[in-house]
C-alpha cells in the first residue's frame, strides 16, 4: 500500500529482556539467532497464518497481531481494530492507493505509545489507520501490518525460515564519533562502518550455510531488488504482504511471458485488480540467485505505483510464496536479502 501524504515520525526502541522467551517456552535459536541475541538484539516469534507471517504484539497493553509487510511503506492499523487497541484516529483528507490504483477511501493517523513484541518494546510508533480488509479471515484476521518504515528504522533482521524477527538494540550516542574499524573476512582485513560488525558476521554465518546475499534498495518508499525474467532485466518490489508474485501485464508482454487466464482477481488495500493470468517461465533470477521454473500471476498494475518511466520502475511484486520457499532472510541494517534453495 502507498500513502499519498507523509505522517510525523518518532522512533525509539528499548530491549527489555536478555533472552528470547515468548512467555510460553523458550525458543531454540540457531547460530544466527544466538549471535544476534549475544550482541543485544531482541526478538519475537512469528506465526504463519493465511500464508502470511503474523507478529503477535501488545499495543498499549492490548493484544493484537500484525502481518509483516515489506510492501507497505508504513505500519497500518485497520479501523475496525482501533477500539480494541485503545487508539484514537486523527482523520485526514488523503486517499489510499495501492499497486492497483487510487481508492476512494481515506486514511487517518494514530500513535501507538508502547508496542511490545516478544522481548522488545517499541515506543511512539506512528501508524496509518485504514479500512478493514474485505475478507479478513483469508489473511488470518490481523489487526494491521508492520511496514517497511519500522523494519528499516528499528534495524530489523527478518528470518522467515525460522519464523523469527529481531530488532537492533539502541545505538549509543558516541557511535557518531567513531571511525571505521577493521574486521577479518575470508578475503583478509576489511574496514567496516561503526556498528556494522554484527551484519558482517551475519553475512559470514549465512553464506557458509548456503545462503546467497542480494543487495536491495529502498526507492519511492518501497524495497526493490534487481531481477531477470525470461532474459529481460528488471527490478521487483519485494512484498511479504503479497500472497503471490505478480508481474505487470505491460512488462509480461515485453518479456514474452504468456499465461493462462483465470476468473480470479487480486485484492489490494482499498482496490482490486481485474482478472489475472497465471504464468510459468524457465527461470527467475533475483540478483545472482536463480529460482528455476519461475511462476507468477500477471495483471494490470498502476503505472504510478510501479514508477513506470522512472529510474525506480519495477516490473511487479516478488511475493511471499517465493520468499518462503527460498528461505528469505532480511538484514535491514545493510539492506541485504539472503536466499537459499529449498531442500530436496
Amino acid at each position: 500500500m502507498r500513502l499519498t501524504a507523509a505522517t510525523g515520525t518518532v522512533f525509539a526502541v528499548g530491549i527489555l529482556l536478555l533472552n528470547l522467551d515468548l512467555g510460553h517456552s523458550a525458543v531454540a535459536l540457531d547460530a544466527l539467532g544466538l549471535y544476534l541475541t549475544k550482541n543485544g538484539y531482541g526478538g519475537a516469534q512469528l506465526i504463519p497464518l493465511g500464508n502470511f507471517y503474523h507478529l503477535p504484539i501488545n499495543s498499549n497493553g492490548k493484544p493484537a497481531n500484525l502481518i509483516i509487510d515489506t510492501g507497505s511503506p508504513a505500519t497500518l492499523i485497520f479501523r475496525s481494530s482501533l477500539k480494541a487497541l485503545g487508539l484514537t484516529e486523527l482523520k485526514t483528507n488523503a486517499q489510499l492507493s495501492s499497486v492497483f490504483g487510487q481508492s476512494r477511501e481515506f486514511y487517518g493517523t494514530a500513535m501507538i505509545k508502547a508496542l511490545a513484541a516478544g522481548n522488545c518494546m517499541l515506543t511512539n510508533v506512528p501508524v496509518a489507520v485504514i479500512p478493514a480488509l474485505t475478507d479478513s479471515s483469508r489473511y488470518g484476521n490481523p489487526s494491521g501490518v508492520l511496514g517497511l518504515r519500522e523494519l528499516n528504522k528499528f534495524g530489523a533482521v527478518l528470518d522467515l525460515p525460522h519464523q523469527l524477527i529481531y530488532f537492533r538494540p539502541p545505538r549509543t550516542n558516541f557511535e557518531a564519533g567513531q571511525t571505521a574499524r577493521l574486521i577479518w573476512t575470508k578475503n583478509g582485513w576489511r574496514p567496516v562502518a561503526p556498528g556494522a560488525e554484527v551484519s558482517q558476521a551475519m553475512r559470514s554465518i549465512l553464506t557458509e550455510q548456503g545462503w546467497t546475499p542480494i543487495a536491495f534498495s529502498i526507492s519511492r518508499r518501497h524495497l526493490r531488488v534487481p531481477a531477470e525474467i525470461n532474459g529481460v532485466s528488471c527490478y521487483l518490489m519485494v512484498d511479504t504482504g503479497a500472497y503471490l508474485t505478480m508481474l505487470d501485464a505491460d512488462f509480461a508482454k515485453r518479456a514474452k511471458i504468456g499465461g493462462v487466464r483465470t476468473r480470479i482477481s487480486a485484492q489490494g488495500i482499498g482496490k482490486s485488480s481485474g482478472e489475472i493470468s497465471l504464468a510459468v517461465f524457465p527461470s527467475l533470477r533475483v540478483g545472482s540467485y536463480e529460482i528455476k521454473r519461475g511462476s507468477a500471476t500477471v495483471g494490470v498494475l498502476d503505472p504510478e505505483a510501479i514508477g513506470r518511466g522512472t529510474d525506480s520502475e519495477v516490473a511487479g511484486l516478488l511475493g511471499v510464496e517465493h520468499l518462503a520457499m527460498n528461505s528469505a532472510i532480511f538484514d535491514f541494517v545493510t539492506r541485504t536479502m539472503y536466499l537459499r534453495p529449498p531442500p530436496r
